[in-house]
């Protein structure tokens, strides 16, 4: 490629010496690629575009030599055949395979983005979460691992609510997917609860994307649906079904795209009873918690003969005067525990009905206090 309004020397000095060298410099840095992905100085993802951003300089340094090779109108048909044919199959590529996978494909961890940083952030935002500030800086974090933002925060909402509930807001972890030890141990600051404390989200969303990474995608395991019976097992108490299906579930809604749920998953362990409340819960866009105690509370009285009906939308927080309470709605009754000033010593397990206290009319109950 002769650089337009280059002086014949310059020009000769280019074509014998600028573009050799120029051409030898791509190569190096193309064959550079692989061994700083296999040594993960660079992610598959990043190579990838840097491969092809390299092979785009090199084609603008060769097309100059086009109109030699052209000259004879045979090989002229050639490579337009050739260049429509490619346009074509790029075409479909993009417009056929970069859509969503199919329920039957499974949800890939890694993949372009689903979902933009600005929209990344604002969900956070909207969700009043902690991590919000540092929207930018996680989001930045998870695409350099080459996964999807989407997905990752798919997790952090079904494991903490996006650290306003349960063990990651009462101890400040910075935990993005409540691990209960750090993949790299450095990284820890500590523990809570049984769940490892990092001094900051990018520690906490570097570890999640280095487990999901290294521990599950990289040995074959590359989509939702095969990890989660894994890192959710039944065994914990968890319903990899009902979390596959929110996974999915939330990242077509915030990707603005059907969802579609995940095929023969619908596999439990447990009794009857507590699978078919998995699957009305599920019905409705909410995640069962076999452990949390609203939920166990709601098994427990419709045992009893007392059903509260399916539930209405996710457990809440909300503020009576100045006291707070824990509430969720179901379709009969309105389920409420009494939180303490310390967030730290509420009973969780005192769960009580809305149907029970019309009946029996009093002021704002009390909030349970510390037992010294």
């Amino acid at each position: 490629m002769i650089m337009p309004g280059l002086s014949p020397s310059a020009a000769r000095w280019w074509r014998e010496r600028g573009e050799p060298h120029a051409l030898s410099a791509l190569v190096a840095l193309a064959l550079s690629l692989p061994p700083l992905a296999l040594l993960d100085i660079i992610t598959p993802h990043v190579a990838a575009r840097a491969a092809l951003a390299l092979a785009w300089v090199a084609g603008l340094l060769l097309s100059s030599h086009l109109p030699a090779l052209l000259r004879r109108e045979g090989r002229r048909v050639i490579v337009l055949v050739s260049v429509l044919a490619a346009a074509l199959a790029a075409a479909l590529n993009l417009g056929v395979m970069t859509p969503a996978a199919s329920a039957a494909d499974g949800l890939a961890f890694k993949s372009a983005p689903r979902i933009s940083q600005e929209s990344f952030t604002a969900i956070l935002q909207r969700a009043g979460s902690p991590a919000a500030a540092e929207g930018a800086t996680i989001y930045t974090a998870i695409t350099s691992y080459g996964l999807d933002p989407a997905v990752a925060l798919a997790f952090f909402q079904h494991e903490s609510s996006f650290c306003q509930a349960g063990a990651c807001a009462n101890g400040d972890l910075h935990n993005w997917g409540m691990l209960r030890r750090a993949v790299k141990p450095e990284r820890a600051a500590g523990s809570s609860g049984g769940f490892v404390r990092y001094a900051s989200w990018e520690d906490g969303i570097r570890d999640w994307c280095e487990l999901i990474l290294f521990r599950y995608v990289n040995r074959g395991m590359e989509t939702v649906e095969k990890v989660v019976p894994i890192y959710a097992p039944s065994s914990d108490n968890n319903a990899p079904s009902a979390y596959i299906n929110t996974i999915r579930r939330v990242v077509a809604s915030w990707s603005g795209r059907r969802f579609e749920p995940a095929p023969d998953l619908h596999t439990y362990t447990g009794s009857l009873d507590q699978a078919l409340v998995s699957e009305t819960f599920g019905s409705a866009g909410i995640t069962y918690h076999p452990n949390w105690a609203f939920h166990t509370f709601m098994l427990e009285q419709a045992r009893a003969g007392k059903p509260l009906g399916a539930p209405m939308d996710d457990s809440r927080i909300v503020t009576v005067g100045d006291k707070k309470f824990a509430v969720q709605v179901f379709a009969q009754d309105t389920l409420y525990t009494p939180m303490a000033d310390d967030e730290n010593d509420t009973n969780w397990s005192d769960v009580r009905r809305l149907s029970e206290l019309i009946l029996t009319p009093t002021t704002v109950p009390d909030a349970p206090t510390a037992t010294p």
